[in-house]
């Protein structure tokens, strides 16, 4: 080989190497706070990339990091290169998507300060049982739901009904209270999750696992998801995403998302669908999370089954004393009312 040739097959050598190196990153597994520029998820042995794609004509396969259902995040806004990776491959390295959607809260909302979701009201006749809608959100706020692919009733064609339960504590035990009622039932539910009941609670969340609820997620730290940025908002379902697959071994990635105080715009239900999250609201709750103002059984029961409706997504609180004591009575009276409990992932 002469000292030519010698050269050119260093140099060679020196290339294919360093395209190796660029195409690796490291992800934190840490829950660093907003704008972070590595991954809240935990990467694979390889910690490899995947490359860029488009949003339309090119098509990705899932990076070694998202090949066992997991999402993952590199890069920020600030810098430009902020890259997505969703639970199921997808790569969204694109997001002006979002600057021609609306940041504003619903007009219907009902609190201009908090934008908090408000469901329409509806009134069952406990002897009849015939079912009144008093008052429905506005036509444009459902055409908004609709549009994002939103839960706010499901099957509205039967009798059916849905039970979900936001948590972020054990309070007093009423979480695991709740849990034996519902095995006892035989009934599944929805737990939407902050990170506070995952982090100091791993052994509750694998019994929802285990008892065959789905998980949902709420936020790692209870943000007003509808304010914050994107890396905000994205840290937050990711750094809770990764608490799970850390603490509850088994558990599966999040996909149902519940957003903190029931606040929503366009804005983040747009790019929640982007992410891949199917965004859960409800069509009933009532005033429960009070600690110092708990509502009295006898009428919280009725409140619950005059509530009841075709398609009701019902929305507790655990920490809720008055919820964990008369569980078991609400769904005798569902059952009793000639309605079905179903779980959310059945709501096409």
């Amino acid at each position: 080989m002469n000292k030519t040739t010698k050269i050119l097959s260093a140099l060679l050598a020196f290339a294919f190497i360093f395209s190796l190196s660029s195409c690796s990153g490291t992800n934190d597994p840490g829950h660093g706070g907003a704008g972070r520029q590595t991954s809240s998820v935990p990467a694979d042995e390889t910690g490899t990339e995947p490359a860029s794609i488009g949003t339309e004509s090119e098509t990705a396969p899932p990076s070694p990091s998202t090949a066992d259902g997991w999402a993952s995040v590199t890069g920020s806004s600030a810098s430009g290169d902020l890259r997505y990776t969703r639970a199921d491959g997808e790569v969204i390295s694109d997001f002006s998507f979002l600057d021609s959607v609306s940041r504003d809260y619903m007009p219907d909302s009902g609190d201009p300060d908090t934008g908090s979701w408000y469901c329409g009201k509806t009134e069952r006749d406990l002897t009849t049982g015939e079912v009144t809608k008093v008052w429905d959100r506005a036509p444009e706020t459902l055409a908004l739901l609709e549009k994002y692919g939103v839960v706010y009733r499901g099957d509205e064609s039967r009798k059916v009904c849905y039970l979900t339960f936001d948590c972020d504590y054990n309070y007093n035990g009423n979480v695991g209270r709740i849990l034996d009622v519902l095995k006892e039932k035989g009934v599944k539910a929805l737990f939407v999750l902050n990170g506070q009941i995952i982090e100091t609670e791993p052994e509750l969340v694998k019994r929802m696992v285990d008892d065959g609820h789905i998980i949902g997620n709420h936020g790692r730290n209870h943000k007003n998801m509808a304010r914050v940025d994107v890396d905000t908002f994205i840290a937050e379902i990711e750094d809770n995403n990764a608490l799970l697959k850390q603490n509850v071994p088994g558990a599966k990635y999040m996909t149902y998302y519940r957003p903190p105080y029931g606040t929503v715009t366009e804005w983040d239900m747009a790019l929640a669908q982007q992410m891949g999250l199917k965004n859960v609201l409800y069509s009933w709750t009532y005033d429960d999370y009070h600690d110092d103002a708990q509502p009295d059984p006898a009428e919280a029961l009725n409140a619950i089954l005059r509530g009841l409706h075709p398609g009701c997504v019902f929305m507790f609180h655990p920490k809720s004393t008055t919820d964990a004591a008369i569980m078991g009575d609400v769904i005798d009276g569902i059952r009793a009312a000639g309605y079905e409990i179903e779980t959310v992932d059945k709501i096409g």
